[in-house]
């Protein structure tokens, strides 16, 4: 049942994923314990990683703090994946089944490692969602790319990589 709560987008989630509607707070809730779930699998979820989301959503929704201390307080490590990733849905036009499996893996390699078996976890994920094998490699390789465009800009600013 959901609270009837909403996450209002911001002008930066229009540009970034084209999202123009309020998400359903309890959909949201799903969709970060899916990934904290598998940005987890290798047994933790560290500080970096679960950074990284934060910083996301606070880019992406007006006023999220209530709903990054609600992911703060879930338990992450006894959800059930395939459960989650089936009460997940939007009716904004965005394929969220990549989207969330390329924050996934953003957020599983915010630690400057993406472990196997968070790999894994993304392959289990996309698998339950119905995502090709090929889209996950494509979606590993523009996480990997965005990396790599991210310390080439940095060092031609000349600053710390």
């Amino acid at each position: 049942m959901s609270s009837g709560k909403a996450l209002q987008p911001t002008q930066y989630a229009k540009h970034r994923y084209n999202i123009t509607q309020p998400v359903d707070f309890d959909v949201a809730v799903n969709y970060g314990v899916a990934l904290m779930a598998i940005a987890g699998a290798d047994g933790e979820l560290v500080e970096a990683e679960f950074q990284w989301y934060v910083d996301e959503q606070e880019l992406l929704m007006v006023d999220s703090q209530e709903y990054i201390e609600t992911l703060r307080k879930s338990d992450w490590k006894s959800a059930k994946l395939e459960e989650l990733l089936k009460g997940i849905s939007y009716s904004f036009p965005l394929n969220f089944k990549r989207s969330m499996l390329y924050q996934a893996i953003k957020m599983s390699r915010a630690d400057g490692s993406y472990h196997d078996k968070e790999k894994a976890a993304v392959a289990k994920a996309a698998e339950i969602l119905g995502i090709e094998h090929s889209v996950v490699v494509s979606l590993e390789s523009v996480a990997e790319l965005e990396a790599a465009t991210e310390r080439l800009r940095l060092a031609l600013f000349e600053t710390e990589v």
